[in-house]
């Protein structure tokens, strides 16, 4: 077995795989509420396959798709000498993606992906942070001051309390692709 995996292509296998567990995964039954169906949610993450790494070869990296029940929909392995970036795309091309919204972490905060989404008929919550310095800027501008807070949970872990503040606002005016409302999350 494992001489015949080794002689396969790993992302047509990872497709194969993919289209099989999509097929074989009902949607889970989403509710209707007054503004509308409630949106599918997938989520894009990479990781490290533990116990890769050998004396001669990097550690395998992979990206995934999931949907936030627990559901796997796309996999795919990551260049070795490359990053996470370029499979974005790649990854998601085979799924169903109108309407759905995309979470991302901040490595994705790319033009290319925000355009690629909404190209697709996508919505998606991303992280802006510091590496993106020019659309950092422009969030860290927006009225904040002047928006109520939205949200406030208080949680007690051991030896800390937890506080975490949202504020929602909308806005037409930032440099990426179909933008139009950010979070704040002031923990």
């Amino acid at each position: 077995m494992r001489c015949l995996l080794q002689r396969v292509d790993g992302d047509a296998l990872d497709a194969a795989i993919s289209a099989y567990l999509q097929a074989r995964t009902p949607l889970p039954f989403e509710p209707e509420t007054e503004e509308g169906p409630v949106r599918r949610v997938i989520a894009v993450d990479g990781k490290v396959v533990r116990g890769s790494r050998t004396a001669t070869a990097a550690a395998i990296q992979l990206l995934a798709a999931t949907d936030h029940h627990g559901g796997g929909l796309a996999q795919r392995q990551v260049a070795s000498k490359s990053n996470e970036i370029p499979s974005f795309a790649p990854l998601l091309d085979g799924l169903k993606l109108v309407n759905m919204v995309v979470t991302a972490d901040t490595l994705h905060t790319q033009h290319d992906h925000g355009a690629y989404l909404t190209n697709r008929g996508a919505h998606y919550v991303t992280v802006v942070k510091k590496n993106h310095p020019g659309l950092y800027a422009q969030v860290m501008k927006l009225p904040w001051q002047d928006v109520p807070l939205g949200h406030c949970t208080r949680d007690h872990a051991p030896h800390r309390d937890e506080i975490r503040r949202l504020k929602v606002t909308a806005f037409s005016h930032l440099d990426y692709p179909g933008t139009r409302q950010a979070i704040q999350v002031v923990g």
